[in-house]
């Protein structure tokens, strides 16, 4: 029977209006053997302000408690036979450990970049390589007047044309920074390396780094755990963001694992595609003359290969072919170094969500291997994830995404 955990953060003198930084200093992270749906844990949790980051298939809830509440916390959990091991001491001494590594000077693509550093690469990408052509170009801006930027790629000697093409993102989450780190990694494998050969030979590739700036901003600047944009509620103006993958247009009534408070984490808009960073995905998505075969969209975190459908706990009727193909992506990933990703849909491996870009990109704009990759790790580091294991999870997926790519083409006879 799947379970699901959910890694909850507690706040303390925490708002969505603060322009200060937030710390999480002497913050505890405990991993509790209980569900947290488990009535008796749901009881010690009412007293806090909390907010959900993350959910996955077990019996298990990890906490991020405010040191003020740890002793209480504690005694109630022993009192309720409840188990738990602890796994951070303190919380901001690994924000600060990966902060100090954040690459603000020059861009490095073994280390987290600012904002404004991935811009200037970006830029920077525009011609041919012996290899591989590419064009970087703006479709859209943010609430905060940032750029949303995509790059197509394609080979070297080839017109950009109505090939089979395959569209990848990164960052929907702000916090999610291993998600563009892997992305911006791709873009360069593409581009440069002679491995990279056959993926363009059989595919143009759209690829977007950073779906979210404002909110990759704000996490360097403010709040490291941000998950959604920055745009002001013109509900609750106390209130900022919507989570860019609870906004579109497809089955986004139900409110699974979603919300309508704009105070939310996973706050699903006003109304669908009220956002413009999920409107620049639509429009990239519904290119007239564009043909996609596949959706990639790279998260953090659980090592998962989920595909549709998110929404619900029910498979597509194609769902074996996309089962088989990402199957084929995590196997390679595990003969690379043998670190474990498990493939299978959404709704039944991790959570039912709905309005998501996988699930849109599937019903609406039918394109039907679409994926969301849940990269590192398992929940140690979670969010925080020391750069140490950027290349390390980029490789693992490099490889992953060639066993995709192959299986594609040899389901479907993909190569024009």
């Amino acid at each position: 029977m799947i379970k699901i955990i959910r890694i909850v953060l507690l706040f303390f003198l925490v708002t969505n209006v603060t322009t200060k930084r937030v710390y999480y200093t002497n913050f505890e992270v405990l991993r509790i053997g209980a569900n947290a749906k488990n009535p008796e844990l749901k009881s010690i949790m009412a007293n806090y302000r909390s907010i959900t980051l993350r959910e996955s298939p077990e019996d298990i809830t990890e906490l991020a408690i405010p040191p003020e509440e740890l002793i209480v916390t504690k005694k109630k959990l022993k009192k309720a036979g409840i188990d738990y091991t602890m796994l951070t001491r303190n919380l901001q001494k690994s924000i600060d450990t990966e902060k100090a590594a954040v690459s603000a000077n020059v861009f490095q693509f073994n280390r987290y970049n600012t904002y404004d550093k991935i811009e200037e690469y970006l830029n920077s990408l525009d011609g041919c390589g012996s290899i591989a052509c590419s064009q970087t170009i703006k479709i859209g801006e943010t609430d905060e007047k940032r750029p949303i930027y995509m790059v197509k790629i394609w080979k070297n000697g080839m017109q950009l044309s109505n090939r089979s093409t395959i569209l990848v993102d990164g960052g929907i989450h702000a916090r999610e920074w291993i998600s563009p780190a892997v992305v911006l990694n791709f873009i360069n494998f593409l581009k440069t390396n002679t491995a990279a050969v056959n993926l363009v030979d059989e595919f143009q590739w759209f690829v977007i780094p950073v779906l979210n700036p404002d909110g990759y901003v704000y996490t360097h600047t403010t709040d490291r755990l941000w998950r959604k944009n920055r745009k002001q509620s013109q509900i609750n103006s106390n209130c900022f963001g919507t989570d860019l993958n609870r906004n579109f247009d497809y089955q986004w009534n139900p409110l699974q694992s979603a919300s309508t408070d704009p105070c939310s984490i996973v706050y699903r808009g006003p109304t669908p595609f009220s956002e413009k960073e999920s409107i620049a995905l639509r429009d990239a998505m519904l290119q007239q003359g564009q043909t996609y075969t596949s959706y990639i969209s790279f998260h953090s975190y659980g090592q998962l290969y989920l595909y549709p459908w998110l929404h619900v706990n029910q498979l597509t009727t194609d769902w074996k072919d996309l089962d088989d193909c990402a199957k084929a992506a995590t196997a390679a990933i595990f003969g690379y170094k043998r670190k474990r990703y498990t493939a299978g849909a959404g709704g039944s491996l991790l959570y039912q969500a709905s309005g998501t870009s996988a699930d849109y990109a599937k019903a609406v704009a039918n394109i039907k291997y679409a994926y969301t990759i849940e990269l590192r790790d398992t929940g140690r580091k979670g969010f925080v994830l020391s750069y140490r294991q950027i290349i390390p999870t980029w490789e693992e997926n490099r490889d992953g995404i060639i066993a995709l790519v192959d299986c594609l083409v040899q389901k479907n006879n993909l190569i024009k």
